[in-house]
């Protein structure tokens, strides 16, 4: 193992930096950024969350989501409406256009995957993909 990689965090700091080059690449032919493809992905997933609940999800900036969602809304992939139970509160809902590029940039999302895990056989390519949810999920848990 060389030794840019020989730290586990190293090695997620570039898995991050390429699945996004990776994925920025990918999702151009859509005229969508990767940033705004994994919005588009986890509104499409959930049918409706609140603009809270996208930022704990993707543990990013609330300002950074904002301006995201901002975006979407203005170039007709999501729906921004107030919440009638907290005003303050938006709930993002994907239009159809956000449908129609949905399994288009799935599918970048899985191409993605498959170049960062190509060499693993299938059973590691499923324990890593388990194993990362698992992270994934504590991370998410711990700011809560």
């Amino acid at each position: 193992m060389s030794n840019i990689t020989d730290n586990a965090f190293k090695s997620i700091s570039i898995l991050y930096r390429k699945s996004h080059i990776w994925l920025n690449e990918g999702c151009a032919q859509y005229a969508l950024t990767g940033a705004q493809a994994v919005v588009i992905l986890i509104v499409c997933d959930f049918e409706m969350l609140t603009q809270d609940t996208i930022t704990k999800r993707l543990g990013l900036d609330k300002s950074v989501i904002a301006k995201t969602v901002s975006k979407l809304e203005e170039i007709g992939f999501l729906v921004r409406t107030t919440n009638a139970k907290d005003k303050r509160t938006y709930d993002i809902r994907p239009t159809q256009k956000a449908w129609d590029v949905y399994a288009l940039v799935k599918e970048q999302v899985d191409l993605c995957f498959q170049r960062m895990t190509q060499p693993m056989t299938d059973s590691e390519r499923a324990e890593f993909a388990r194993l990362l949810l698992l992270a994934a999920e504590g991370a998410i848990a711990a700011d809560d």
